[in-house]
């Protein structure tokens, strides 16, 4: 019981987490500025939000390429849960049991397939999205020595890479045209 009240105050944390930084996070500036081409005009969506995390729990020292252990799938389920009312476009996953397993329940959810991607080649994907025309969500699932890359082609902060027992960071990387305008971490 304890568990699922958890679960569900940290869903509806991370709810409206993402619903304040919609509202506010694409606030146009008050400031009189040259006039943008429309987004359609170039090729981008207006608004985008990409969901970018390492790959849930694995045990350690299990091999090169790892299966979620019982806590890493339970952690993919209350991704796809705090997900569920994001429209997804796309899922991105690297070609390890680890990757595609944290996506599956959300994919599932979307009634999508995930796409694999090069885990190196974070310009690439950042520029896949980009181009994807999509106001949708995008969620990737990275490895702790790549999600900081993927965040800084997608115009982001620079971040050290992720602790190796660390398995709960989610960033949300607000675009709009196509542009970085704010990362928020969150945990979960």
């Amino acid at each position: 019981m304890k568990t699922t009240t958890s679960i569900t105050v940290i869903t509806l944390i991370v709810s409206l987490a993402i619903t304040l930084i919609a509202a506010f996070g694409f606030a146009q500036p008050t400031a009189k500025t040259a006039q943008a081409p429309a987004p359609a005009q170039i090729g981008l969506a207006e608004n985008q939000i990409v969901f970018v995390l390492r790959h849930a729990d694995t045990d350690p020292n299990s091999g090169s390429n790892p299966s979620l252990n019982a806590q890493g799938q339970a952690r993919a389920i209350l991704l796809a849960n705090m997900i569920q009312d994001e429209q997804l476009n796309a899922i991105y996953v690297t070609n390890t049991n680890r990757s595609i397993q944290t996506a599956a329940p959300s994919a599932a959810a979307a009634g999508i397939t995930s796409t694999i991607y090069p885990p190196f080649d974070a310009t690439g994907l950042a520029t896949s999205i980009r181009a994807s025309n999509s106001a949708n969500a995008t969620l990737i699932i990275a490895h702790s020595n790549t999600v900081p890359t993927i965040i800084a082609a997608l115009g982001g902060p620079s971040l050290p890479d992720l602790e190796e027992t660390s398995f709960d960071h989610f960033y949300a990387v607000l675009l709009k045209d196509g542009r970085h305008v704010r990362t928020v971490q969150l945990r979960y």
